[in-house]
């Protein structure tokens, strides 16, 4: 069962949540600057890191099923859509970036999520997984939906990212600040995020890798995963839609 999208919401909206995400999305920015000209898709729930990017070509906000939606961006046309975890309504290779965040630590089926983030990515593009950190305090301390499901070692990401045909991994890592919500300790946030990145490298909240499609894969690996898509899924009940509250 996935953590409900109010919960993000909401967790986003207190200091805590803005800090970490301030931190995340300067690794981000750092990786792909403005995305400027880009089709940007972020899956799970990236709403704070695809505001971002306001400078793309096209933005969109993909959310499990089970997690529900709200509308995003706030102002303008809805661009969030609720999906299925391995069938979005996106044509082959039509995104340039492609954002995963809280999107695979709660995933009943992480290989054929990232088969189905490398089908929507382009040849060229790249995808950013965002995934809690095994041996951070953000996995253990069960006060953020950084600790909500299976937090991950960098040898499972590399591990699934090859296994799902991805290559050309570039690793990153944030949150080595405690997830408490004392005001002094985040008044001194980013000074921990310096001393962490030099002397504790290894006890980061959050991994993030980025990588490209690996496109030596063999054609009938490509052929079945559209077949599958062609035949009719059973009929399954679809969470009401959820507005965020005021």
């Amino acid at each position: 069962m996935r953590t409900d999208i109010l919960d993000y919401h909401e967790f986003y909206r207190t200091p805590l949540g803005a800090a970490a995400a301030d931190f995340i999305s300067a690794r981000l920015i750092e990786a792909w600057g403005e995305a400027r000209g880009c089709r940007v898709a972020g899956f799970g729930f990236a709403n704070p890191f695809l505001a971002k990017f306001d400078h793309a070509e096209r933005r969109l906000a993909l959310a499990p099923g089970g997690q529900g939606v709200i509308r995003w961006p706030g102002a303008g046309a809805n661009a969030a859509a609720l999906v299925g975890e391995r069938s979005w309504p996106l044509p082959d290779a039509s995104i340039d970036r492609l954002l995963i965040v809280h999107g695979l630590e709660e995933a009943p089926d992480p290989r054929r999520l990232m088969r189905e983030a490398w089908r929507v990515l382009a040849d060229d593009g790249r995808v950013i997984i965002v995934a809690s950190h095994r041996r951070g305090l953000w996995s253990i301390i069960e006060t953020t939906p950084f600790a909500a499901g299976r937090p991950y070692l960098k040898g499972q990401l590399d591990r699934l990212l090859r296994e799902a045909m991805f290559g050309g991994a570039f690793w990153n890592a944030a949150l080595y600040f405690p997830p408490v919500k004392s005001r002094f300790l985040l008044r001194s946030a980013r000074a921990w995020e310096r001393a962490g990145a030099r002397v504790w490298p290894g006890l980061s909240g959050v991994l993030m890798v980025e990588a490209s499609k690996d496109l030596a894969v063999p054609a009938g690996l490509v052929r079945s995963a559209r077949e599958r898509r062609r035949r009719p899924a059973p009929a399954t009940a679809r969470p009401a839609q959820k507005d965020a509250p005021g």
